[in-house]
């Protein structure tokens, strides 16, 4: 028969072990919270390199708009995010850039999120870039960023493209004598006191032969 200090030795045994399996796991959760913390402040680097990239970027887009799309920026913990609303007749229109890490922190991930509603046209509802943290792909990223912006406003054109023809005004090449809207002008040239529109280049420089203009 065992006796009451034996007793004792193994619950004070099972309470000593619980005691440093506790203190391990806190020592575990501690060391990952401090590397997910050191991981964050490399994301945060990262991320604004993005906003940099970005913003000028999406300025352009929103000043091109004007008062057809409203804005509304939103930051969380580790997320950024800009929703363009697009006011039109034709469609409900939400187009949203967003930067947010993978869940290993080892990647920025930058997405495009595309809403129209009716779907009547055929389109990219999502996309992604994904760059490593610790390089940053700018170059690719911009390249990414200019190919969705521009993607996107040749489809708001194909779904506004009667609209806007319809409200634009048109000019004729002197040259051509083609008519067209100024907006799809390929170029301009300023001469007494008057904007003359061409359909080139080319026409553009005969137009200044024959003026007598001297062109850059």
């Amino acid at each position: 028969m065992s006796d009451v200090n034996e007793l004792v030795a193994r619950i004070d045994g099972a309470i000593t072990a619980v005691k440093a399996k506790a203190k391990q796991q806190q020592e575990t959760e501690l060391k990952h919270f401090q590397e997910r913390h050191a991981l964050l402040k490399e994301y945060e680097k990262a991320q604004a390199k993005v906003v940099e990239l970005a913003k000028p970027r999406l300025e352009a887009l929103a000043k091109r708009a004007g008062e057809r799309v409203s804005v509304t920026p939103s930051v969380s913990e580790t997320r950024r995010s800009a929703r363009f609303e697009f006011r039109s007749p034709k469609a409900y229109i939400t187009l949203t850039f967003s930067v947010a890490p993978d869940r290993e922190l080892k990647n920025v991930v930058v997405e495009y999120d595309l809403k129209i509603v009716p779907v009547l046209w055929k389109f990219d509802s999502h996309a992604e870039f994904s760059t490593p943290i610790a390089a940053l792909d700018a170059n690719g990223l911009t390249r990414w960023l200019d190919d969705r912006i521009v993607g996107f406003i040749e489809l708001y054109i194909q779904i506004h493209e009667s609209e806007l023809f319809d409200k634009a005004e048109f000019a004729e090449d002197p040259i051509a004598k083609v008519k067209f809207p100024k907006f799809a002008a390929g170029a301009t040239l300023e001469h007494g006191g008057q904007t003359h529109f061409f359909i080139d280049e080319n026409t553009k420089a005969e137009f200044a032969k024959q003026k007598g203009i001297a062109t850059k």
